[in-house]
């Protein structure tokens, strides 16, 4: 969810303007606890990273607040397997906005979308590309194009989606 949607749902007893200063205070304190800490990755993130990023270019779309992506490239060192990034804290349009506005600043003719939310899978359908549901994730989808269960099974689902 964005930031609005996400003040709305655990603060509506706030007005609008007031969600959104403490959600703006909580976006800062992440971002900052996200740079001295890092976060909890997933078993062999970088190793996969590695391959794909051989062999295609890789960019990051997420709903998250802007800073987040660029702490999370500072402390874990993974921003060198990405080309571009781009988030709802820097355009304020929704995730399928997002991935379409990366395809068309990157030139991108084949793209796929890697998530794990029923929110993700309908940014990729917005955008028009394939889904790769990764069922390990924090949430469900019903519609994708190929499912993994493991991040190192994302390769060969990308090669599958290549075939079709």
């Amino acid at each position: 969810m964005q930031a609005k949607e996400i003040g709305e749902k655990l603060f509506p007893q706030l007005d609008e303007q007031e969600r959104m200063q403490l959600l703006g205070e909580v976006e800062r304190k992440e971002n900052e606890q996200l740079l001295l800490e890092g976060g909890r990755l997933y078993p062999q993130l970088e190793e996969v990273l590695a391959e794909l990023s051989s062999s295609y270019a890789l960019y990051i779309v997420s709903n998250c607040q802007e800073g987040y992506i660029e702490a999370f490239y500072a402390y874990h060192q993974l921003g060198k397997y990405f080309k571009d990034f781009e988030n709802p804290g820097r355009t304020g349009l929704s995730k399928g906005e997002n991935i379409t506005l990366v395809m068309e600043r990157n030139q991108l003719h084949s793209p796929v979308y890697v998530g794990d939310t029923v929110g993700d899978q309908k940014a990729a359908q917005l955008a028009g590309i394939p889904f790769i549901y990764a069922e390990y994730g924090f949430g469900e989808a019903d519609h994708f194009d190929q499912k993994i269960k493991h991040l190192a099974e994302l390769p060969s689902a990308i090669k599958q989606i290549e075939k079709s």
